[in-house]
């Protein structure tokens, strides 16, 4: 005889579950909405509600959380998630368009700037090298609109600068591509006009300094050698990150579908040089890991045996031509070597020689970023159940106001924080990430569809 009493009490456990679930979604929702502070048209998205220093809009993670917003209400109206959130989700989609127009304002800001100082092409030159020459990594808005970040004033004149990061403009671009696949371009009237003035400078930008170093996706160099600068010799940092690179080749293909979109004509770039530039660079061997793409590399020198949580993205988003030969080994050592069979991974790890390279940002957490990109990874390859145990985890970790913190610090994992980051700020965590709480919002709307 079937057991009818049980198979009731399982139904009731999953609708349960499920209501949970929605509740969970719409904590964050409206913990999300909170990150949108109105300055006219335009929005400031601090990167975090709850710590002061990260009180300024950063290109990577607002154009990564617009990214989420964007396939999250996508993936809401496939489902039965947009009945019973419908209000909630259409503030948030308004939202959405205003922060796409808030950062190609500020990347048309960063290219006056840039032609007003002489842009400098020639990468051998020191002018090209100095922080004037490139779009900044984090910028501030007031009532006037944005503006460079006061703690930044000096970053200009700086050679190699931490606020140099490439991938800044590749994904406001791969953002924006994702927006106008669902809304078309209504909604971006001012904002098409930007796109039309500066995606061919963008293009040609991003190919020109693909094989240059930048700081990567942590804000860090991990290498230093001497080198030309405003005050003469000193130690510069040298390295090349394959994330970086392989956000550049997806952010030259991303432009190219928004030209055809809209009808901008652009220069001739082949995006294929920059993956055959990856995997000649960054491809290494290692007697105990086998055969995966490094992490980073030393300008005009040899890759660092390293893997990065990062280069997720490699595979999940960015997808140069031929990084498939590579994949499930890099992902095979993600796994290895940053997970260490936990929920979320640590930043990075470095080996051989240069295994004294070690990620001291309070102590050496676990992001809870990287986890979520990694369980998107997994849903994509068909891996339902293991990312939803990431996922399950996240959302034990919700706090009750629906923010989701930056890390958290596994004993076995902590080291040292020379810089004093985890006492400073009360013995804890940072507690709020916008990055963090949109990437739930897009995985567990995957996970859902």
């Amino acid at each position: 005889m079937p057991d009818f009493q049980n198979e009731e009490k399982a139904r009731t456990l999953e609708i349960t579950a499920k209501k949970e679930r929605v509740n969970t979604i719409k904590r964050v929702v409206t913990e999300v909405k909170r990150h949108f502070i109105p300055f006219n048209d335009l929005v400031k998205t601090p990167a975090s509600l709850k710590y002061a220093d990260y009180n300024l809009v950063w290109n990577r993670d607002t154009a990564y959380s617009s990214y989420y917003i964007t396939e999250f209400i996508a993936n809401a109206k496939k489902s039965g998630l947009y009945d019973l959130l419908s209000g909630e989700i259409d503030e948030l989609d308004a939202l959405n368009g205003k922060l796409i127009e808030t950062l190609w304002e500020n990347l048309d800001s960063e290219i006056k700037k840039i032609r007003l100082n002489g842009y400098e092409t020639d990468i051998s030159k020191l002018e090209s090298k100095l922080g004037d020459n490139h779009i900044l990594s984090r910028f501030d808005i007031d009532e006037n609109g944005v503006k460079r970040a006061e703690k930044d004033k000096n970053e200009g004149k700086t050679t190699r600068s931490w606020t140099m990061q490439y991938d800044s403009a590749p994904l406001i671009i791969m953002a924006t591509e994702k927006y106008i696949q669902e809304h078309g371009t209504e909604g971006l009237e001012n904002t098409d006009k930007k796109i039309a003035k500066n995606l061919d400078f963008l293009v040609s930008y991003m190919y020109n300094f693909h094989k240059t170093p930048c700081a990567d996706a942590w804000e860090q160099y991990y290498f230093y050698d001497r080198d030309n600068t405003l005050n003469g010799q000193s130690y510069v940092g040298k390295t090349i990150d394959a994330y970086t690179v392989s956000s550049l080749y997806k952010g030259i293909k991303s432009a190219k579908e928004i030209a055809k979109t809209l009808n901008i004509k652009l220069k001739d770039v082949d995006e294929s040089e920059i993956s055959t530039f990856l995997l000649n660079n960054f491809t290494v061997t290692d007697e105990k890991r086998g055969t995966f793409l490094a992490k980073s590399k030393i300008e005009y020198g040899e890759a660092m045996p390293s893997i990065g949580a990062e280069e997720i993205e490699i595979f999940n988003t960015f997808k140069p031509e031929g990084v498939e030969q590579v994949e499930e080994n890099t992902v095979k050592v993600i796994e290895n070597e940053l997970f260490h069979g936990d929920y979320l991974p640590i930043r990075y790890r470095f080996f051989g020689k240069y295994r004294g390279i070690i990620d001291t940002y309070f102590g050496r957490g676990s992001w809870f970023h990287l986890g979520l990109q990694y369980s998107m990874y997994l849903i994509r390859k068909g891996k339902k159940e293991q990312a939803e145990s990431i996922i399950n985890y996240v959302e034990s970790k919700v706090g009750n106001d629906g923010s989701l913190p930056e890390q958290e610090i596994y004993d076995r994992n902590r080291v040292n924080d020379i810089n004093g980051f985890f006492e400073k700020n009360g013995n804890s965590t940072i507690k709020c990430l916008f990055w963090a709480e949109t990437a739930y919002l897009a995985a567990v709307s995957n996970l859902i569809n």
